[in-house]
């Protein structure tokens, strides 16, 4: 039986997080919302003030001067971060997410060399580079034919590496002052045996963000794309064994929520989406009286209430699961698209109860809306961790000595 009990200092760091997103964040992401220029939206004061309550360096272990949080308090801030904006709680989740990595598949002599360096400046942020202009999905399923997937290259010379290539659409590119990076140490062979990981801070000679991308929602975050040409690299700064990449940083996100925290972010989109609506409901009036009194409307409410509920369990048993000895890898993937699918309906229902009114751009539903549509493909598409979390169910045949085999559904099977 799953306690869903929270801590008290998960109460605490979630009670944080609400006062920040909702006095510091709001504000900061509705202008950012409405800059032209995405290059030039992000507001560095929201890292800053956040630093201060240490939010950013929650992911570090208590050994390294972090928070040392695990999974499902991590799920529990992102959603509260996200209640502001899903932009600023994506910024902070991939810093998250890279920051575990530096602690679990670095060496000790990396760790003692960037930690505290990222404890220490208020303003650094972290991005991962895998995603490349024609290889997304073939990556993450992945597509395992010699050669295929990502193409970026990393060539040993010596003690040093020669990265060429392009990554695209990477959150918090440009805004990051180090960044994890996938490429092929041998361009023929398969994926999950010729990709090796490296660490490049921003600034390395060879190593620009020759575009920011400007987005249909996410506005308060910069997605970049990376231009790597001969950037020498120390082999110092190799991350793990050479051509163990991919398998180590899989088997690490999936074991530490990469998929579960981004269907928390969403989470908080939709929530908020909720609670602007009921309060929409109570003012609002049409027929005579607040809208709230329409049967349709409260069915409505209620109904967005009951999704947003069965995604926090889900999330919150995905989280507490993937710390277990023998968890079921299906539940992350299966989470975060059953968090992104429902948020968006959630949003969309919001849309509805507001009428005409939601639609304008003054009013915040329809930012929710085009914020929570973008995970539908944001941390994997949805399509591709559906096969993904399929290919783990292929793997679980029933076996006729299990008591709950049945031999007539055997018999079935055969026609008979």
């Amino acid at each position: 039986m799953v306690d869903f009990a929270i801590t008290a200092r998960q109460q605490e760091l979630r009670d944080i997080a609400r006062d920040f997103a909702v006095n510091y964040i709001i504000p900061a992401a509705d202008k950012a919302d409405r800059n032209p220029d995405p290059a030039n939206s992000f507001d560095w004061s929201i890292i800053r003030e956040a630093s201060k309550r240490g939010l950013r360096s929650l992911s570090i272990p208590k050994e390294y001067g972090g928070e040392g949080a695990d999974v499902l308090t991590l799920a529990m801030v992102g959603e509260q971060l996200a209640y502001g904006d899903l932009g600023i709680a994506v910024a902070f989740d991939q810093t998250w997410k890279i920051m575990t990595a530096l602690a679990h598949l670095a060496n000790e002599d990396q760790r003692k060399r960037w930690i505290p360096r990222i404890l220490d400046d208020p303003d650094f942020l972290l991005a991962v580079g895998a995603t490349e202009p024609l290889f997304g999905s073939d990556n993450l399923l992945p597509y395992d034919a010699p050669g295929s997937g990502m193409q970026m290259t990393a060539e040993r010379k010596g003690d040093k590496w020669i990265l060429n290539g392009t990554k695209r659409y990477i959150s918090n590119g440009g805004l990051a002052k180090l960044y994890y990076i996938l490429a092929r140490n041998d361009p023929k062979g398969s994926l999950v045996s010729s990709l090796s990981s490296f660490l490049i801070p921003a600034g390395t000679p060879g190593f620009t963000v020759t575009e920011v991308w400007d987005k249909l929602g996410q506005r308060a975050v910069q997605n970049g794309t990376l231009v790597f040409e001969n950037v020498e690299v120390p082999d110092r700064e190799r991350v793990g064994e050479i051509g163990s990449a991919l398998p180590a940083l899989g088997t690490l996100l999936l074991g530490f929520g990469s998929n579960i925290q981004a269907g928390a972010t969403v989470l908080g989109v939709a929530q908020r989406a909720y609670d602007v609506s009921l309060q929409y409901a109570f003012e609002r009036k049409q027929g005579g009286v607040p809208i709230v009194e329409h049967q349709i409307q409260r069915v409505r409410l209620a109904r967005m209430a009951m999704k947003l509920q069965a995604v926090r369990s889900y999330l919150w048993f995905a989280g507490w699961d993937c710390r277990q000895k023998n968890f079921d890898p299906k539940h992350a993937s299966l989470s975060k698209i059953f968090a992104s699918e429902e948020s968006v309906e959630v949003c969309k229902q919001a849309l509805e109860l507001w009428g005409a009114t939601g639609y304008m751009r003054k009013n915040p539903v329809e930012k929710l809306l085009r914020d929570a549509l973008s995970f539908l493909h944001s941390d994997g598409t949805n399509d591709v961790l559906s096969l993904k979390a399929a290919n783990y169910i292929v793997k679980e045949r029933p076996s006729p000595e299990h008591p709950t085999y049945s031999k007539r559904v055997a018999e079935a099977a055969q026609g008979r």
